[in-house]
Formats: C-alpha cells, structure tokens, sequence
C-alpha cells in the first residue's frame, strides 16, 4: 500500500553568520568613513598666571596702542575712523615700523600693541578674517626682515630645525654656562636684545651665555628666524567680544 506523502517542511534560512556579517560591516565603514572634525586657530596661549599677577595692571602709552574695532554688521574701526580690510595689513606694518618717526604713533616694534576687539554679533568669519590680516602683517614684516619672500618664510619648518645637532650642541653649551637645564628653545627665546638698562645681573649673565654659545658653531637660519621675532614681536591684545558703539 503506498503511503501519502506530506507537505515538504518549511525551508529554514540559516542566520547563525548574520552577527558575523553585520560586525564585518561595521568594521569596513568605521575603517573607511572619513570623520569630519572642527579646525580651530593655532594660537599659543599665554602661561595661567597666578593671582598676584593677574592684579597687576599694565600700562601702555596710547599712541602704542593701534585699535580695530568690529561691530555687529561686521565694519570696521581703525583709530576711531572707518577702515577697509583690504588696507588693515597695510596700516598695521606703517604703525609697528613707524619707530618715532610720527609722535603720535608707536615708539618701536617692542612697545607696539595691535587691540583688537568684535561686538558679539559680529560673524566668525569676519572675526579669522581680520586676525589673518593682523598676523599677516606681522609675517610680512619678519619675511621683509629676513630679506626672504613670504611664501618661503611660512613654509620653514620651525620644528624640525630644532632638531640640528648644531643647534643641540649650542643649547647644551648654553645650559653649562648657565649651570641650569635649558632646552632649545629655552636658548633660542633669549631676548638678547633687550635694553641693558635697569637689566639685572641674571639677565646680562644669560644675554653673555646666549652670545658665547651662538658664536661655538656657524650661525643656523633658525636663530635669524628667532632674530626676526624678537624684532617684531607679535603683540596682540584681543578683548573679550562684547557692545562695540555703531
């Protein structure tokens, strides 16, 4: 007798490896997935300071003072009159260099101080914008010091020069004549070129140790750059953005 035969069973779909797969999946876009991140500006910041020091108050001749001002429509107030962007960079580098020319303007690159203050309304954009022009002014003024083009002054490698054998050695000689660590650029921020007077016995000791050790080897490009930042010192004092007048 034949027997009936049954409704073949329900094909079963195998999904033991599905965990595998969605894992390999998510591995595959995490390695190729480009994550966009945030560019800030590269700005050094100052040191904190400590209590004493933040109640001391500086004082600074106006005439060394060069003021802009950006207000919430995003114009420009150069020494209380109306400025253009395009003549910022311009007007910054006259009045760092004006070296008492002008008695109304700065004493010397050293005591020059560029303010710089928005309004809170005023665009970011506008905001890089200007301190582009501000620190421009600056690298133009170093480049020009340098007597190198400005594209080639940007694109030196402050870094990787600090790691001369050269220029090693002469932190180390530094160091020993000081009798205290030093590292390079502890010797290459040595203001050699301040003014001697009221200078105290420590600083001369370390201009005469700098001097010595710059003279124990050939003279490095790097130094010159160091010479250039120390005669023209970037001082740029920004405000925290707050009501700028209309």
């Amino acid at each position: 007798m034949l027997k009936k035969k049954g409704r073949a069973a329900a094909q079963e779909i195998n999904a033991s490896s599905m965990a595998d797969i969605a894992f390999l999946l998510l591995i595959f876009f995490l390695v190729t997935t480009t994550i966009a991140s945030d560019k800030g500006l590269r700005i050094i910041l100052p040191p904190k300071r400590e209590k004493e020091q933040r109640d001391v108050v500086v004082e600074v001749n106006k005439k060394n003072v060069y003021t802009i001002l950006v207000n919430s429509r995003n114009q420009l107030l150069v020494e209380e009159e109306s400025g253009r962007m395009d003549a910022l960079r311009k007007g910054i580098k006259k009045f760092v260099t004006n070296n008492g020319k002008d008695p109304e303007s700065s004493d010397n690159p050293q005591e020059a101080v560029v303010s710089y203050k928005t309004d809170r309304a005023t665009q970011y954009k506008t905001y890089l914008r200007v301190l582009d022009e501000i620190k421009g002014a600056y690298n133009e003024l170093r480049a020009e010091f340098l007597k190198m083009p400005l594209d080639e002054y940007l694109k030196f490698n402050e870094k990787k020069a600090m790691d001369d054998p050269i220029l090693v050695k002469k932190a180390q000689n530094f160091a020993e004549a000081m009798q205290e660590p030093a590292s390079v650029r502890k010797y290459l921020n040595v203001n050699h070129k301040k003014d001697p007077k009221g200078m105290s016995d420590y600083e001369r000791k370390r201009i005469e140790a700098y001097k010595q050790a710059r003279a124990s080897a050939k003279e490095l490009f790097i130094e010159k750059y160091f010479d250039a930042k120390l005669e023209y010192p970037e001082r740029i004092s920004e405000a925290e953005p707050t009501k700028v007048e209309e």
